[in-house]
């Protein structure tokens, strides 16, 4: 026995919006009804609000006109009820208005009223009770029912003021002819500002309210049609435009897709309907999908694992290395880059180095040839900035199976120090090859020059030489005298004694050194001044040969600015390096770049012929290459020529 196939998704979609058609409908007229009920409502209010002001209108003036004007004409002592009482006209207008309009009811009403026939009805105390309950309420309206007739109802409260206690208050008090007439035991005994009972209006609204529900069904029959209509549209288009594509999808799904079990879809389309097919078909599609989805996973996990991998050995770098795109953009960075250059990740990608907030020190930056052109080949490119900092940049172009390189990787090296290594061995070496021809050359020279001035004594002794004799004799001597100097400087160059050291404070020195060259400094009119860290612990040096080095640099810039200048002398302290700095600065000319680099070399100098040998500041440098410091000189353009003394400074002392 085979199973009967469900009903068809098509059956129960529009049974479905047959269902929801009816409802609309249905809400719809249930909308409609009370939009009624409430416009109904709404001009009964507005029909009894104009009673109820008409009614309090004609009661103002009985109280605030007529009823002072009685007083006045006829005397406190008298009182017409039926011209002077306002409760009593107020109904009594209503009831002649009820005959010309007998849809309205009116009610003036209280507990213990003084006329029996207008006592408060249960309802009536209701609303009594419910104001005295609340005094801040003015009014209730609503629909009610009364004798199986419903009316819309409006209350207010009575509640009586001052000038009513005449009549309501004391008995003794009131008109001797309403006691007369209703005795001294009812509607008395009230207070100011006491709710006494209520005002009623109302109309009776069956009629409307069947006339509204005549509407709403006839609204309803006429609807049905248009329902149909809509129910006849909904099911073509359905089954034009998606039955008919289901199906085609479905018969596309039956034959190539299959379940978790290997099986067609088309051999369980019978026991299923449309949608039940199509839901096994995407459970299918998202069971294949998440099998595809988990390889993927898998994959991006080892991808990740392999850029960790890639990235903790490009972090492994020490020196700042870059990955470039085609555009010269920053692909990829090591954490070297970012600590250098003080910079986060997110302000370093996609942009390129002359764009980074730390370009003007990123040497990078000066490589945009390079970038812009993207070579195809390894080069490399020795970049010098302006700090002083030499950095030697490769450049690694990424191709992959021939094609243009879109990547390149970028390796910053500092060299700056293995290039002032370098410099320093040089000159090293330098001056120990010409310290060694300078200590042969002055001992060769030394002897036959002690030998023409010893004569030149003994010739000057005889008193028979003729003045021009005597004068070509002095300038031998005072040339032979110069050529001595300069042999004692080449023998002091040479052969460097060892040096006397000694903790001893440098600030002591450089004032020492100033005292004593401070008089003739100022004949030249050359300011010094000073700057000293009082920070700076004792230093171990040879005091006098430190004294020299000063005294060297102190003339070397008094003969650079010639006259009327300034030089300033100062030292600085560096606690965390050990470190301590003296630094000579001079407004002079300065020194061209081009011979920067040779002011230490042996004999060199650009003072004239005659004004000095070009051994002070070589002999400077070997005492501070003694104290294991070192010494370096700065003249940019445009700036004062500055000489900066680095000693090291004693752990022990700090």
């Amino acid at each position: 026995m085979t199973n009967a196939k469900p009903t068809g998704f098509q059956t129960r979609f529009l049974l479905v919006i047959a269902a929801i058609l009816i409802i609309f409908s249905g809400i719809t007229a249930f909308i409609f009804y009370h939009h009624e009920m409430d416009n109904l409502q709404g001009n009964a209010y507005e029909k009894t609000d104009l009673i109820m002001k008409t009614i309090e209108a004609h009661r103002d003036y009985i109280q605030d006109v007529l009823r002072p004007t009685m007083y006045r004409e006829l005397g406190e002592e008298r009182f017409i009820l039926e011209a002077m009482s306002s409760s009593y006209i107020s109904r009594m207008i209503m009831e002649r208005f009820n005959q010309k309009a007998p849809a309205f009811v009116y009610r003036r009403v209280a507990t213990n009223a003084k006329n029996p026939e207008y006592e408060a009805n249960p309802l009536e105390i209701e609303m009594i009770e419910r104001f005295r309950a609340n005094p801040q309420m003015e009014e209730w309206h609503g629909i009610i029912v009364m004798k199986t007739e419903r009316y819309f109802m409006r209350f207010q409260p009575v509640v009586f003021k001052s000038r009513c206690l005449n009549c309501h208050g004391n008995p003794d008090d009131a008109p001797q002819a309403i006691n007369a007439l209703y005795g001294k035991t009812r509607g008395y005994f009230y207070k100011p500002d006491e709710i006494a009972g209520v005002i009623g209006v109302g109309m009776p609204i069956d009629l409307d309210i069947e006339k509204i529900k005549k509407f709403i069904i006839a609204l309803f029959v006429g609807v049905i049609p248009s329902i149909v209509i809509v129910y006849l549209a909904i099911s073509a288009f359905f089954n034009r435009y998606i039955a008919s594509n289901l199906r085609n999808i479905l018969s596309f799904f039956r034959t190539n897709i299959k379940d978790d079990k290997g099986r067609s879809i088309f051999e369980n389309s019978q026991k299923i309907d449309e949608i039940d097919e199509l839901t096994a078909t995407a459970k299918a599609i998202a069971e294949h999908l998440r099998h595809k989805q988990n390889m993927l996973e898998n994959y991006a996990g080892e991808v990740l694992q392999s850029k960790n991998l890639l990235q903790s050995v490009f972090d492994g770098i020490t020196d700042p290395v870059v990955l470039v795109g085609r555009k010269g953009q920053i692909k990829v960075v090591n954490a070297a880059f970012l600590r250098r250059y003080k910079l986060p990740m997110e302000q370093v990608l996609d942009q390129k180095p002359t764009e980074l907030q730390k370009s003007d020190c990123c040497p990078l930056a000066m490589c945009n040839d390079v970038l812009e052109n993207f070579p195809d080949h390894p080069i490399s490119r020795e970049i010098q900035m302006e700090t002083g900092e030499i950095f030697l940049i490769y450049f690694y172009p990424i191709q992959l199976f021939g094609q243009k390189p879109e990547s390149m990787v970028c390796y910053v090296k500092d060299i700056t120090e293995r290039k002032r290594l370098e410099l320093k061995i040089q000159h090293t070496e330098k001056i120990a090859s010409i310290g060694q021809l300078a200590a042969g050359i002055a001992h060769e020279i030394n002897n036959p020059l002690g030998v023409i001035l010893c004569h030149i004594d003994l010739i000057k002794g005889d008193t028979n030489l003729s003045p021009e004799i005597q004068a070509d004799l002095a300038i031998i001597e005072k040339h032979a005298g110069t050529c001595r100097t300069i042999i004692a400087d080449l023998l002091k160059f040479a052969h460097q004694h060892t040096s006397a050291k000694e903790p001893h404070s440098i600030n002591d020195i450089l004032e020492d050194v100033v005292f004593m060259v401070g008089s003739q400094f100022r004949k030249q009119q050359i300011d010094i001044e000073l700057h000293l860290d009082q920070a700076i612990p004792d230093l171990i040096v040879d005091i006098d040969k430190m004294k020299q080095v000063i005294l060297n640099m102190l003339i070397n810039s008094a003969q650079a600015i010639s006259e009327k200048g300034k030089i300033t002398l100062s030292t600085r302290y560096d606690a965390d390096n050990h470190k301590t700095q003296i630094i000579v600065e001079d407004n002079g000319p300065g020194i061209p770049s081009g011979l920067l680099e040779k002011i230490f070399d042996p004999f060199f100098t650009t003072k004239p012929a005659g004004k000095g040998t070009g051994l002070g500041l070589s002999i400077s440098y070997g005492i501070i290459m003694d104290h294991d410091g070192e010494i370096t000189a700065q003249s940019p353009s445009g700036k004062p020529t500055r000489f900066i003394i680095t000693l090291p400074t004693p752990r022990g002392n700090q």
